[in-house]
Formats: structure tokens, sequence, C-alpha cells
């Protein structure tokens, strides 16, 4: 008898909060079908504006000082796009000879942990690469990538073991790897702009040591035999050739290396106490 009262209690109350939420609801329909409508005076006006005019984008930074002639579109390439690109999110390489563990190496930390090759305490990267790869987009109206430039030693290491590669004048910030966007495969034309360059230059008229770029026919690591005069040295990595941790694209490049500092007036040699001339931060 009890549990018979619950249930009938239960059941009405149950209703009863049923209609009241029907109630609410058409309240509130109510409510939100009525308006009221926007009675304005036959003096009032709409607001008067100035339709907005298409303004010229201001340049960047980089692009305010860039060199005259170069196109707005394109990075003014400083000294900075020339930083180590090692990371500490780089894998471990494992090294093996005859399917042994000889070494493991780890990467730097990049242009985070360390600066660029110092000189007279300031970062140093040789101005004529500078030069050179601006005048290149200059000439291409295209971007010059830059895929690798300023090595540490630790970095250098971790993209090329090799005995060869333990001397790179990347290290010292002499040496530097790119292609052009645009012209992935045609790297022959940034070689001919290099050479006109020096023809061009009023600082190196009536100095054949510069104008005249020779084949080196000693054995290297290119199919392409390279170019060289007093400054430069050119090399063309075909797309199977040169590949590392810092070329792993799919593009020939062309390799830099500066041969004489024309600034103190000598060759450019590699040396360990040279390439330990990074600040660490």
């Amino acid at each position: 008898m009890i549990v018979r009262t619950f249930y009938f209690l239960f059941l009405a109350l149950s209703l009863t909060s049923c209609k009241e939420m029907q109630s609410n609801a058409t309240t509130q329909k109510e409510t939100k079908d009525h308006g009221e409508y926007i009675i304005r005076h036959d003096c009032e006006k709409r607001l008067d504006f100035t339709p907005p005019k298409v303004q010229e984008q201001k340049p960047y930074p980089w692009q305010e000082n860039a060199p005259k002639g170069l196109s707005q579109s394109l990075h003014h390439l400083n000294r900075d796009y020339f930083r180590c690109r090692g990371s500490n999110l780089n894998p471990t390489r494992v090294l093996e000879e005859k399917g042994k563990e000889t070494e493991r190496l780890t990467d730097c930390g990049g242009a985070e942990k360390h600066s660029l090759p110092l000189r007279n305490e300031d970062e140093y990267i040789y101005p004529i690469l500078i030069e050179l790869l601006n005048h290149v987009q200059q000439i291409t109206k295209k971007p010059v990538v830059i895929t690798s430039a300023h090595r540490c030693p630790t970095h250098n290491s971790y993209v090329d073991p090799t005995p060869q590669n333990s001397a790179s004048k990347h290290m010292l910030g002499a040496e530097v790897d790119f292609y052009i966007q645009g012209l992935e495969n045609q790297p022959e034309v940034a070689v001919k702009i290099i050479m006109d360059f020096y023809k061009t230059q009023a600082r190196y008229q009536l100095q054949k040591e510069y104008l005249e770029f020779k084949r080196f026919e000693k054995k290297s690591n290119v199919q392409t035999l390279p170019w060289y005069n007093k400054e430069l040295f050119i090399k063309v990595f075909k797309a199977a050739e040169g590949r590392n941790y810092d070329n792993r694209h799919v593009h020939p490049y062309v390799n830099l290396q500066v041969r004489f500092d024309r600034e103190r007036n000598l060759a450019v040699n590699f040396t360990w106490e040279q390439a330990q001339q990074f600040l660490r931060k």
C-alpha cells in the first residue's frame, strides 16, 4: 500500500514538472518572437565613412637595408643565413666497421649554443661568399637556398665523419653549399654568374689571376671538373653526389670555397685553431 502511494506521488510530481517546462518554453518562445520597431527621425542620417584605399606594403627591415637592384621579394643574405645547422634533436649516429660499432656521434646544439667563427672578437663569414650569393639572387631574381654554411667541429663530424671532411673550410666560415630555387637542376647557371661577377667588378680588373678560371685536373669527389681562380674554388655536385646530413635534398648543388683572403693578403688554409674560434653562448 505504501509503495503504491509513493508511486502515484512520483507520477504526479513528474507531470507537474513537465507542464512547468512546457509553460516556460512557451513563454520564452513568445518573448523571442516579440520585437520592437526601430523608429528614426527624418533628419537622421547614416554614418558617413571614407572608402578604404589599398596601400602599398612597406618593405621589411631586411629589404630596406638590401642593396639597390635586389628584388624586394628576395631576402638580402647576411651572415645570419650562414649559421651552423646542428641540432640536439638530431639522432645519435652509430658508425660501424666490418659489422662492429666503432663510434657514436651526437650533433651540436646549433646556432642556439654557439656563434659563427670569430675575427677581431666579432662573428665572421668571408664577405666574398655573402657578396656572391646576393649577386646570384640579383641576376636570377630567384632565391638562393643555403644548405650548408658554417659548421662547428662537432656538427662537421656529425654531417660527414670521413677523414677527407675533417679539414673542411665549412668550420672556418670559408665554404658554403647552395642551389637556386626554381633552377634546382641547373647549377651551371650559378657557376656562370659567379665567373662573370669577377669580370664586372672594378677591383678585379687587369688582374688575370682573378679573371681567369682554370679547371682542377686532380682527383676530387665530384665527376664535374671543378673551377678555380686566385680567390675561389667552385665545385658542382650532381644529384647523386655529395649527400650528407646537411645536403639531404635531391637537387644538384654548388659548393664555394674561399682560397685567398684579400683582407689579410693570405691564402686560406685550414687550421684547428681557426676551426675552434667560435664563441659558446
